[in-house]
């Protein structure tokens, strides 16, 4: 009786309906007060794709292995979405610079940390465009900063202009990019079509900046949450010796 119900078109038309209306609100609106009724009305969404790291506590082991391993001096997101994982990379007590370019998610994010943001630093805007801001400002070149890009979202791949930007500019950083292929294994990757995988392959083009390139030392099956595979890429020697020496990461290739 239930699927009948769903298929009839008296159920297609109040879903019409339904989506007629919320275009409306929306346009009525705007993306940035509906992000701050996200925020006040949905608590649930502060923990989206099942907590920090999509819910993947080895990942956070990783991210911690690295805070612990290096001098690291500040961290810089890009991708907040809604800041799960940005409160987890302030718990370090490390300055944390995120930006978002989604209108709705900025605000959401904008009213979870207004009453951090001597931690936080939230911007609104394209990932690349905010790389070269930084770059540009003498105080954002400080040493051993940690990059956590998770900006690619469908058509949207900016991942080799941020990394081209990153080690132009910061030679001894260390960047860990969400959803890459970790080679040999079942962790989920980004594969938007032809030359818009997250592989190793996508890199090619960087192959003058010389980076090395560590994996998860652990199969996915171990792996909690969503299970979706990293990569961490240094180009510093000397940032390169002490990856090495971390036991949750390993140089595959």
């Amino acid at each position: 009786m239930l699927s009948k119900q769903l298929g009839s078109p008296l159920c297609g038309e109040k879903m019409r309906m339904s989506m007629k209306i919320k275009s409306i609100l929306k346009s009525l609106v705007g993306d940035k007060m509906l992000g701050r009724y996200d925020y006040l009305l949905k608590p649930k969404l502060a923990d989206s794709w099942g907590g920090a790291f999509n819910g993947q506590n080895y990942r956070q082991r990783i991210f911690l292995d690295l805070i612990r391993s290096l001098p690291i001096s500040a961290i810089v997101e890009t991708g907040t979405f809604r800041g799960t994982t940005t409160a987890f990379l302030a718990k370090t007590g490390l300055p944390v610079y995120t930006v978002e370019s989604n209108p709705r998610f900025y605000a959401y994010a904008a009213l979870r940390f207004c009453r951090r943001r001597d931690r936080v630093h939230l911007y609104e805007g394209d990932s690349v465009n905010f790389l070269r801001h930084m770059a540009d400002l003498n105080e954002f070149l400080m040493p051993k900063v940690l990059f956590y890009l998770d900006a690619h979202w469908e058509e949207h791949l900016p991942l080799q202009e941020e990394l081209e930007i990153i080690f132009s500019k910061w030679s001894d950083a260390v960047v860990l990019i969400d959803d890459f292929q970790v080679p040999g294994t079942t962790y989920g990757f980004d594969d938007y079509g032809p030359g818009k995988a997250l592989t190793m392959s996508y890199l090619e083009p960087l192959q003058h900046l010389h980076l090395s390139a560590f994996f998860p030392a652990t199969e996915a099956e171990q792996e909690t949450g969503a299970k979706r595979g990293c990569v961490v890429l240094c180009k510093d020697e000397v940032v390169k010796n002490i990856l090495n020496d971390i036991e949750s990461l390993t140089s595959r290739l």
